[in-house]
């Protein structure tokens, strides 16, 4: 999901970010030359006329704008729900709403999902109207074509987002029932997520099948993509829910790392890095100042972006995360509710006793520990 965060901001809309994936020009252009090169001159006949390049701009402006209506929908019902939303996306096969929570019950999760399929079925019926309206109102040939492919186009999107697989809409709807049916949330996940991958290797094997039939060919590509994402998907959705099962009941302090020796902020990277014996093996160091107050926390990520030019100049406390901007929690409280607020903000959660002073850290990565160890445990033998 890495290749998510790759984004282009275009804006805000209710106070969301909104953004584009490189990989959204990839598709844009596809289908735009898919119009121009095949569809249009298909219909209103053949030649390369620049009305039909101007007709597939359009088409595929009102399309990516039509995604950006389901996922806006999504982001809508969360808030509506109580749920905040961090950013919309549009990216190779979609978009996406990022949310800074889950659903508290099954009928706010699949209302939540359910909005993006109905918004998409309501655009498709407007273009058909559109389609339908269009000739008594004198309008022929290829501009009736634009609105024609886009109530297609959605109908398509809606009818494929119900499809009962997670990451899907559908796959959305099928957790909320299942939650409402065995009470457990994380299991439906699991389930809807197992889902997921069955069909993305049947789309998978129907794309390698395509490559056989002469009137499909190259055209299995599509579905051999799709559903390799719809895989990979899945099955990121199926470790977070297993892992959201595995550690509840731990508290903060079962998962928590000891926290590394605090380094001086006023150090130099360069410093830090020629006498780093002590923090090789931590993922992230506490950053203090020479009076030994706590003032953030460095990960190593970050350190190793810095530019080698830089580390003589850059000290440690001008990279770190400033001690306010990171996740507190207490000693005693559930690693679950946690957990969502790493994943949402990127950033550890620092553990403080009762006096502000620091027991200890927690990142995803103690987490994913925690949570193979008490699957271990669980586990028959």
């Amino acid at each position: 999901m890495g290749a998510i965060n790759q984004t282009l901001r275009l804006g805000r809309i209710g106070g969301v970010p909104v953004g584009v994936n490189w990989s959204v020009l990839l598709i844009f252009g596809l289908i735009t030359w898919e119009l121009a090169a095949f569809e249009f001159p298909a219909s209103y006949g053949a030649g390369s006329h620049p009305a039909y390049w101007v007709a597939a701009l359009v088409a595929s402006v009102a399309f990516f704008l039509s995604l950006l209506a389901h996922e806006v929908s999504h982001a809508v019902v969360a808030r509506h729900n109580g749920i905040g939303v961090r950013s919309i996306t549009l990216w190779l096969f979609g978009g996406v709403a990022q949310l800074e929570g889950e659903a508290l019950s099954p009928g706010a999760d699949f209302r939540i999902a359910v909005v993006g399929p109905a918004t998409s079925l309501a655009l498709a019926g407007l273009f058909a109207v559109m389609s339908a309206v269009a000739p008594r109102l004198g309008v022929h040939g290829l501009p009736l074509g634009v609105p024609e492919w886009l109530w297609r186009i959605n109908l398509l999107l809606a009818a494929f987002n119900v499809i009962p697989a997670a990451p899907l809409d559908g796959g959305r709807i099928l957790r909320a029932g299942l939650w409402a049916w065995n009470h457990d949330r994380d299991r439906s996940a699991v389930l809807a997520a197992r889902a997921g991958r069955v069909f993305g290797y049947v789309l998978m094997a129907t794309g390698v099948f395509m490559f056989f039939v002469p009137d499909y060919g190259i055209a299995g590509l599509w579905p051999v993509a799709l559903g390799w994402f719809l895989v990979s998907a899945a099955r990121a959705e199926e470790r977070w829910a297993q892992e959201r099962h595995d550690v509840s009941g731990l508290t903060a302090a079962q998962v928590m790392s000891p926290p590394a020796p605090a380094v001086d902020g006023t150090t130099t990277v360069s410093q830090l890095l020629a006498h780093g014996a002590p923090w090789y093996r931590a993922e992230v160091l506490p950053v203090a100042e020479p009076s030994g107050r706590l003032v953030g926390l460095l990960s190593l990520e970050r350190l190793a972006r810095l530019p080698a030019a830089a580390h003589r100049t850059t000290r440690v406390a001008e990279l770190a995360v400033p001690i306010a901007a990171l996740p507190t929690a207490r000693p005693d409280e559930p690693v679950l509710a946690l957990f969502e607020r790493m994943a949402t903000s990127g950033l550890p959660v620092v553990v403080l006793d009762p006096e502000g002073r620091l027991l200890g850290v927690m990142t995803l990565t103690d987490v994913e520990r925690a949570a193979e160890r008490a699957h271990h445990r669980s586990s028959p033998r």
